[in-house]
């Protein structure tokens, strides 16, 4: 028990940048596995309490976590070894991995501070300069710790250190390598945040003077064309912001390639920014697709209709923003509404779990329909940390810019989602597609710009 108390408050002295005697004498393996059971526990913990702050009480938990929470302990041993080894003279690695893991739960605490009340309280640079402020202390407790360690200033092993930690986390932005434990529910939204009376009001009240300005500004058929592409998209969901950035870019891409630009309607439900765009809501998907009609030649030109949201397996999308008593968007509504538009050439996109079970309701030979899973899956991404899901990436970002058809972009998408959640061991979200014989040959007629 005394050698215990003895490491421990060396420990402390260590982390409050005090400096210990003799620092080798701590690094046994009781302490380092001491400190990453702590730190583990603390992960859960903080990790479990932020995303039931973001998701709602209905979260679940997600399996596919653990190999990124693996791949971290794995960057845990690196970062020491590679402390260890560039040092001079070299350090030994017990003792090295032991000043790595000592700081983590006091780290993973203010972390979870920053992120769970800075964030919600004040702007956005405020949490920066937080963040700045942990990694200048962690940089000092470093160097501190190194030079207790060995006696003399080990820069050269701190800038290695740098240098990989600097790595990991540009890799991790550019591969979501966020070892979380929790998702939001497969089929419910997450709860959106209170909106006031007032500005609930205002927005039914202006929805349909809104759709009128936006409709006002689309431009009619082109004449000299074989066909022309009209793009209506609709992000569901106001309180993610990712189904909004992804109708943003859906309608950026389908532009370039389509020559969509000047024909466009974003119905965009954002709890970031309620005035650039009408509210997405069925009724105002119904209004928007009939103005819409009224621009088209309905004998030639085609309209790429785009939606993001939440799904369900009834099939069901979400519709909601802030505390707005929105309808749901079911397939049979969808239908309705294209068939009493009049609108008879369609490209539809749907990216949403259970998305395939749109495609019986909507399918005939003059429809193109894409969903981001099968009737029967989900899909992956919408958590609100992320600008695109994983669908979105795959078909928007990197395969309808560079494909050579509507065709070609599904197969690079299905491949490139497969392999990803391959990868991550999660159920395969299984994307399906319905080509109609009549639309692929009006497609033919006029192909897709160059990338």
């Amino acid at each position: 028990m005394r050698e215990v108390y003895r490491i421990g408050r060396q420990l402390l002295r260590h982390l409050t940048l005090r400096g210990v005697a003799d620092q080798r004498a701590t690094a046994a393996d009781a302490p380092v596995a001491c400190c990453a059971g702590v730190a583990l526990v603390a992960w859960i913990l903080v990790d479990g309490l932020l995303d039931r702050l973001q998701l709602g009480a209905g979260m679940e938990f997600d399996a596919s976590g653990i190999p990124v929470l693996a791949l971290t302990a794995l960057l845990l041993l690196a970062l020491a070894y590679l402390m260890a080894r560039v040092a001079r003279p070299g350090l030994p690695m017990r003792a090295t991995l032991l000043l790595v893991v000592a700081p983590l739960p006091l780290l993973i605490i203010a972390y979870g501070l920053i992120e769970g009340l800075i964030d919600r309280q004040t702007a956005g640079r405020w949490q920066l300069l937080a963040m700045l402020l942990l990694a200048g202390g962690l940089l000092l407790y470093a160097a501190r710790a190194l030079r207790a360690l060995s006696g003399r200033r080990q820069l050269r092993a701190l800038l290695a250190a740098t240098l990989l930690l600097a790595a990991y986390l540009a890799a991790g932005q550019l591969l979501d390598l966020r070892p979380t434990l929790w998702s939001a529910p497969d089929d419910v939204e997450a709860a959106d945040d209170p909106m006031p009376p007032q500005l609930a009001e205002a927005l039914l009240f202006d929805a349909r003077t809104r759709l009128d300005a936006e409709l006002a500004k689309v431009a009619g058929s082109d004449r000299g064309a074989a066909y022309s592409v009209f793009f209506v998209g609709f992000a569901g969901v106001g309180s993610q912001k990712v189904f909004a950035e992804e109708i943003k870019l859906a309608a950026r891409v389908v532009g370039e390639r389509f020559g969509s630009g000047a024909r466009q309607l974003l119905l965009i439900n954002d709890h970031r920014d309620v005035d650039s765009y009408p509210l997405a809501s069925v009724s105002g998907l119904r209004y928007a697709l009939a103005g819409i009609a009224a621009r088209m030649n309905p004998q030639r030109d085609i309209l790429f209709l785009a939606l993001s949201s939440h799904g369900s397996n009834q099939p069901l999308l979400s519709v909601s923003n802030g505390t707005l008593p929105l309808e749901q968007l079911s397939a049979d509504e969808l239908a309705a509404a294209l068939r009493d538009a009049g609108i008879r050439w369609r490209v539809i996109v749907i990216s949403a779990c259970y998305a395939g079970g749109f495609i019986e309701p909507l399918k005939d030979p003059d429809t193109v329909l894409i969903t981001a899973a099968a009737a029967d899956r989900t899909s992956f991404g919408c958590s609100d940390d992320r600008d695109l899901t994983y669908f979105g990436e795959a078909f928007y970002r990197d395969a309808l810019p560079r494909a050579t058809s509507l065709q070609d972009a599904f197969q690079l998408a299905r491949a490139a989602i497969a392999t990803r959640e391959q990868a991550e061991h999660v159920t395969a979200s299984d994307p399906q597609a319905y080509f109609g014989a009549r639309i692929v040959q009006r497609l033919s007629q006029q192909p897709m710009r160059p990338p």
